[in-house]
């Protein structure tokens, strides 16, 4: 059993000639231009090689990158999971791509690939309603070896007690040390000192929640994956507070002073680990990347420009009549669930200085003057004209925005509430 780490979310396991590609990411320029791989990957497409089966963990482009899938060999089998809307499935035949099978795999329902391989699949956590709508666990038996691939997947109680029951041992647990978002990078609201204090505390979070599942789930190795890039461009300077390290080797002197009794393997690039053989290939020591290294690897990229940024949608589009038909959408959705906060939405087209609002109350929208204050309880999104025609028309989802830093943000009082952004998801035409 060997594994190749490629970057990010990533990797090659092989074992007896057959060959799963974890994630397929490996073009840069994701996310409409803003996404890097950093640490920068070693790996290019043309060196994978044959692939036997892809897993495909969910639907976000550095999991699920079209520019990658392309050079992939026809005759792999797609392992995604079965769950209903199915927004990788619809992906793969939007882009009208042709594989030899696609594996549907319904959640805790193992299925056998092969006659000594059998993939099962968890969702995400229920608690999140994005990670759940969309995201996926991958637990693989493959001969003797136990693999568990959470990539973005924050591990939840239910998720790791089913695993714990359904398989005696983990002997490879790849699990989410991080995570990115434009909080606090994007949010005027927060002073420099402000971002700089939550950037630690979220962090520190998520490395104390990587070692409390690890240390639950006891695999004997364990890799800290996913959630490696920088946002090149013009919005480049706030990788500065963005909320995850440099490189997964920040894990290294978290867990020092701590119970940690699994194996921590961290490889480079293009770097290879066999299990049988207990030996990396090649075997170069681990490349601490640094905050700095990836300051001076942004510089060479701020000239970098996102889509939008290569033309200017006419301003005399009926942009009201966008944001009026994009509500419509969202109310329905609201009715739907039935979910109406007490709470405001304000939509900035900075260049025109036009100002939405919506309020979750009701179904109307009111344009209203650039300058007016805001009400106290309220979310306000200020981007360019041309970039809010693409996001209510859904070229350019809010939740990549958001990843890849596009969006600034005003929010009163500095509370986050998961759902007030997952129905922002549904503004929309």
């Amino acid at each position: 059993m060997k594994i190749l780490n490629i970057g990010g979310a990533t990797a090659i396991l092989e074992h007896n000639g057959k060959r799963i590609l974890f994630d397929p990411w490996m073009d840069d320029g994701i996310f409409h231009g803003a996404w890097y791989h950093y640490p920068p990957s070693k790996v290019h497409i043309e060196d994978l090689g044959h692939i036997d089966y892809v897993y495909i963990s969910h639907i976000h482009e550095d999991h699920c990158s079209a520019g990658t899938i392309k050079h992939l060999n026809e005759d792999a089998e797609i392992i995604i999971m079965d769950k209903k809307p199915n927004f990788v499935a619809k992906f793969l035949d939007n882009h009208q791509f042709k594989f030899k099978k696609i594996h549907l795999v319904k959640p805790k329902s193992p299925l056998a690939i092969l006659p000594d391989l059998t993939v099962d699949i968890l969702e995400g956590d229920p608690a999140n309603p994005m990670a759940n709508a969309i995201d996926s666990t991958l637990i693989i038996r493959w001969g003797d070896f136990i693999i568990v691939n959470a990539n973005d997947c924050i591990p939840y109680q239910e998720g790791m007690d089913y695993i714990l029951k359904n398989y005696e041992k983990i002997d490879l647990a790849l699990l989410p040390y991080g995570g990115g978002s434009g909080y606090p990078s994007c949010y005027l609201n927060l002073t420099e000192e402000e971002k700089a204090s939550e950037q630690k505390r979220i962090m520190h979070n998520r490395m104390e929640q990587f070692v409390k599942n690890v240390n639950y789930l006891k695999p004997k190795t364990v890799m800290p994956f996913a959630d490696q890039y920088a946002v090149a461009g013009s919005r480049s300077d706030l990788n500065q507070y963005i909320s995850h390290p440099a490189s997964p080797g920040v894990i290294e002197a978290f867990i020092a002073d701590k119970q940690f009794d699994s194996q921590l393997l961290l490889l480079n690039s293009g770097q290879s680990y066999d299990f049988t053989l207990n030996e990396k290939q090649p075997p170069d020591p681990y490349h601490h990347f640094t905050l700095a290294d990836r300051d001076a690897y942004l510089e060479g990229l701020k000239g970098i420009k996102y889509d939008h940024e290569h033309f200017q949608l006419n301003p005399t589009v009926a942009l009201d009549r966008l944001v009026s038909h994009a509500r419509s959408r969202l109310w329905q959705m609201q009715q739907t669930k039935n979910f109406f906060p007490e709470f405001t939405l304000y939509l900035d087209a900075n260049d025109l200085q036009r100002r939405f609002k919506i309020n979750f109350l009701n179904e109307n929208i009111e344009e209203i003057s650039f300058d007016k204050a805001c009400d106290e309880s309220f979310l306000r999104i200020s981007v360019s004209a041309t970039l809010l025609m693409l996001l209510l028309v859904g070229h350019v989802s809010w939740n990549i925005a958001d990843a890849a830093l596009f969006l600034d943000y005003e929010r009163k009082p500095n509370v986050y509430d998961g759902k007030i952004y997952e129905f922002i998801n549904y503004l929309r035409v």
